[in-house]
């Protein structure tokens, strides 16, 4: 079986993925204190209000926690490094055009990389290709014959 072979591409961390991020910790914050209100007998003129500002505070403070933090992620042939760190990574989301991968390293905390073909650019194939592709042993080499 032949491996995919090396690649390696520069992960920004910005953009729709980031907005997305701060849009999501809104949703759930306007979620949460309209329903708090509510259950707290704040009544429904109160709702709206608290709702709008608790999904602003959540997405403002989601969007500043969030900060864009590049990272490369390379394929040698036969391993995975991000950021210099050797580790796995799976594909959780593949949209064709945009990625949602899942960063596991040997030692340290987990990490989800966005990645889309605009960023990556004519290295797109070639990850794509490195991260369906089964990461196999090398194969050996022949015995020698004297």
């Amino acid at each position: 079986m032949r491996q995919a072979p090396p690649v390696g591409v520069t992960i920004s961390g910005d953009g729709p993925w980031r907005a997305a991020q701060a849009v999501l910790a809104g949703c759930a914050a306007a979620s949460l204190f309209g329903w708090l209100t509510l259950a707290l007998d704040g009544g429904a003129a109160w709702a709206l209000p608290a709702a709008t500002i608790g999904a602003g505070v959540a997405a403002v403070a989601m969007w500043l926690w969030q900060a864009a933090r590049p990272m490369s992620l390379q394929w040698d042939g036969q391993a995975w490094r991000a950021g210099g760190a050797a580790g796995e990574v799976r594909v959780m989301l593949d949209l064709d055009a945009w990625m949602l991968l899942q960063w596991r390293p040997t030692e340290g905390a987990e990490r989800w990389l966005a990645l889309s073909a605009a960023e990556a650019g004519p290295a797109w194939h070639a990850l794509r290709t490195a991260l369906h592709s089964p990461a196999g042993a090398p194969s050996p080499r022949p015995a020698r014959v004297d």
